[in-house]
């Protein structure tokens, strides 16, 4: 069985990553989300923590080079400790799932100069047989395409039931979904049911 996961809010508490990012930021969580609205979202780009302290610097919030220094630095420093937003049961279920004979794969969408240092950074990039950056829609990636002429099962966990309900539309109805809790949840289309972490996939695989 092939399982595909979700990085962000699947398998990190990336909202409280964001919190401490805030704080290194030098700002509240409410402006960093009002800011990423304004400098991405909104212009339908992907976050990118260069752009975010570039546009902190050129507004007066960062007022030296030694401060956008050690901003950086802070940064890169909650990246390197990564692990520390693992959710609960994570690495346990991976390697569960590992010895159970699935096929793990990790996909993840958002800008490559924060994503990829995520997951390199991550002791759990070594229990995936792939892992494959997407930078505008998961379902188009060539991965998700190829996997369509698949005979095997597949399941999608992620915590944003649109963009599995895409996901599943391309694979088929070999691919079911497994949708865990998240703030990004809509729940419009979805019929299923919705779980509070992917430690719960040991009771179900």
């Amino acid at each position: 069985m092939i399982l595909i996961f979700d990085l962000d809010n699947t398998l990190l508490d990336t909202e409280r990553f964001k919190k401490d990012k805030s704080a290194i930021f030098g700002i509240t969580p409410k402006e960093n989300e009002l800011q990423g609205d304004l400098l991405f979202k909104k212009r339908g780009l992907n976050y990118n923590p260069k752009v975010h302290i570039k546009f902190l610097r050129e507004s007066g919030r960062i007022k030296t080079t030694r401060e956008e220094k050690k901003i950086t630095a802070g940064l890169k420093k909650i990246i390197k400790n990564i692990d520390d937003y693992l959710l609960s049961g994570v690495e346990d279920t991976l390697i569960y799932l590992k010895n159970k004979g699935c096929k793990l794969f990790l996909m993840t969408l958002g800008d490559l100069s924060i994503q990829k240092p995520k997951v390199n950074n991550s002791c759990i990039k070594k229990y995936f047989e792939k892992i494959i950056y997407e930078e505008k829609d998961k379902s188009q990636n060539k991965f998700i395409k190829d996997l369509a002429n698949s005979s095997e099962d597949i399941l999608i966990i992620n915590d944003r039931d649109n963009q599995a309900l895409e996901m599943q539309k391309v694979l088929g109805s070999k691919a079911k979904i497994f949708l865990v809790k998240g703030p990004f949840l809509k729940n419009t289309r979805y019929k299923g049911k919705i779980y509070n972490s992917v430690a719960e996939l040991k009771s179900i695989l």
